[in-house]
C-alpha cells in the first residue's frame, strides 16, 4: 500500500517555519500549562467561558507538535537536523523487507527511508491522545460561544486540528495500525463537516474507508465508501470494487454485486471490477457473458471510446473466445491508434496460445514424435504471429519491460532461422542492457 506522505504534502502543504526547534522544546513548561488548564476546567467560573476551552485546545495542539518535535512526514535529513536536532543514537531496522534508519530521541523515534521521514512513534508523550482532547475542548467552546464571538478563532483552530488528525492518521496508517488510522481520519472528516469548517477532503474520506477495511472494520468502511460515492469520488472505480470486497468480508457479496455492475458501466477499463464481476457471476451460477450487455449499451452510447472495446476484448479473452477478443482489441487499436494495451493484448493472445501448445507437447509420450513435432510447430507459428503486435506495442511504449522481455524471448527462439531475426535479437538485447 502506498505511503501517504504525498497525500499530506498536497493536502496540507509543507511549512517548515517553526517558532522553536525540537531541541528548544520546554517539556516541563508544557506540563505546567497542562496542570493549569486541568485546574481551570474544574473551576466553575472559568469552565463556563469559551476562552478557557479554546486555550485548552490550542495548548493540546501545541503538545501534539511538541510530542513529535515539530517534525513532519517527508522531512529531509537536513531539515530534520535544523528543526529537530541530532538524535541520541541511530540504528538500522528492517521493516517489511525495507531497511530503515531509526533516529532515537528522548521522547520519540523517527524512521527514515531514503533520507526522508517515513513515520514516527512517540515513546514518552507529554500527554496521551492530545488531539482527541483538543477536539472535545473545541466542541465545548462551540457549545459555550452562543453569540458566535469566537467563531473565527474556533474555525481556524478546527482547520489546524483537522490537518493534525490527517498527519497522525497517515503516520499510524504507515505503521499498519489501520484501526488507529481510521479513528484519526474519521475525526478529520467529522471536523471538516462542521459548519465552522465546511470543507470536506474527499481523499480523506476515501482513506478513512480504506483504513477501516484494512483494519477489519467493514461496516465503518462501507459507510465511508458510500460517503465517497455520494460525494462523487470513485478513484477511477476502485471505490466500487472496495465496497464490494467489504461486503464480501461480511459474507454479503450477493447483495453487493450492484456495486460491481454500476462501477463497471462507468469504469469498464478497471480490471478489478471486470474480473470480480465475472467471478461473481460464475459463483452464482450465472453466465458471465451477460456482462457483455453492459458493454454493448456503453458502446452504443460511446462508439468512439477505445477503452470500451478493450474491456470487451478483455472479457472475451477471459471467457476463452480468441476470435472475438482479437476483434475487440483490434477495434480498440483502430479507434485509438496509439493504444498500447490493445496491441500488447493482441500479441498476448497469440503468445499465450503458443505457450499452451508447448504445454500440450510436453505431455505427449516420447514415442509419439510426430504429434510432439506438430504441436511445437503450431507453437512456433503462434509466437511468430505474436511478433508484429508486440513490435507495434513497443513502438508506442519503447521502454515497456514486459514487451521487451516478450520480444527478447521470441527473437531468441528464432534467432538462428534468419539473419533478420538474429539482428532483431541483438538489437533488443542491446536496448535491454543499456
Amino acid at each position: 500500500m502506498k505511503k501517504l506522505t504525498l497525500l499530506l504534502s498536497v493536502m496540507l502543504g509543507v511549512n517548515l517555519a517553526f517558532a522553536q526547534t525540537g531541541t528548544q522544546i520546554n517539556y516541563a513548561q508544557f506540563e505546567k500549562k497542562l496542570a493549569k488548564s486541568n485546574e481551570e476546567i474544574e473551576n466553575p467560573k472559568k469552565s463556563a467561558s469559551e476562552k478557557t476551552w479554546i486555550s485548552r485546545a490550542e495548548l493540546l495542539m501545541d503538545v501534539y507538535d511538541a510530542n513529535i518535535m515539530n517534525a513532519r512526514a517527508g522531512m529531509t535529513l537536513s531539515e530534520f537536523n535544523l528543526i529537530v536536532g541530532a538524535p541520541k543514537s541511530k540504528e538500522q531496522v528492517e521493516v517489511d523487507g525495507v531497511v530503515l534508519e531509526k533516529f532515537i530521541m528522548e521522547r520519540v523515534n523517527f524512521y527514515f527511508n531514503e533520507g526522508t521521514i517515513q513515520r514516527w512513534e512517540v515513546t514518552n508523550p507529554i500527554v496521551e491522545k492530545p488531539l482527541s482532547i483538543a477536539l472535545e475542548s473545541l466542541k465545548k467552546a462551540i457549545e459555550l460561544d452562543v453569540k458566535g464571538k469566537k467563531t473565527k478563532d474556533i474555525s481556524n483552530d478546527l482547520v489546524r486540528l483537522k490537518n493534525q488528525h490527517i498527519t497522525e492518521g497517515s503516520n499510524v496508517y504507515d505503521s499498519k495500525d489501520y484501526k488507529g488510522a481510521y479513528a484519526y481520519f474519521k475525526s478529520a472528516v467529522e471536523i471538516a463537516e462542521m459548519p465552522q469548517v465546511g470543507k470536506l477532503d474527499t481523499a480523506v474520506v476515501y482513506y478513512s474507508a480504506l483504513a477501516a477495511q484494512l483494519g477489519g472494520l467493514y461496516n465503518e468502511a462501507i459507510e465511508m465508501y458510500n460517503k465517497c460515492l455520494d460525494l462523487g469520488y470513485t478513484s477511477d472505480g476502485t471505490v466500487y470494487y472496495n465496497i464490494y470486497e467489504a461486503y464480501g468480508s461480511k459474507g454479503e457479496k450477493e447483495g453487493a454485486v450492484k456495486f460491481l455492475e454500476e462501477g463497471f458501466v462507468k469504469y469498464p477499463s478497471n480490471q478489478n471490477l471486470l474480473f470480480a464481476l465475472i467471478q461473481d457471476y460464475m459463483d452464482r451460477g450465472e453466465d458471465p457473458a451477460k456482462i457483455l450487455e453492459y458493454l454493448k449499451k456503453a458502446i452504443d452510447q460511446q462508439p468512439d471510446n477505445a477503452v470500451l472495446y478493450f474491456a470487451e476484448g478483455t472479457l472475451y479473452d477471459r471467457l476463452g473466445n480468441f476470435d472475438e477478443a482479437f476483434a475487440s482489441y483490434k477495434k480498440a487499436s483502430e479507434v485509438q491508434p496509439d493504444y498500447f494495451d490493445a496491441y500488447f493484448n493482441m500479441g498476448a493472445l497469440y503468445f499465450n496460445r503458443g505457450v499452451k501448445y508447448i504445454e500440450d507437447a510436453n505431455k505427449v509420450p516420447a514415442r509419439e514424435v510426430e504429434k510432439y513435432d506438430n504441436l511445437m510447430a503450431q507453437a512456433s507459428a503462434e509466437f511468430k504471429a505474436c511478433i508484429p503486435f508486440m513490435e507495434k506495442a513497443l513502438e508506442v511504449k519503447p521502454d515497456d519491460t514486459n514487451t521487451l522481455e516478450t520480444l527478447k524471448n521470441i527473437y531468441f527462439r528464432f534467432r538462428n532461422e534468419s539473419p533478420e531475426m538474429k539482428a532483431k535479437y541483438d538489437a533488443i538485447m542491446e536496448k535491454i542492457n543499456q
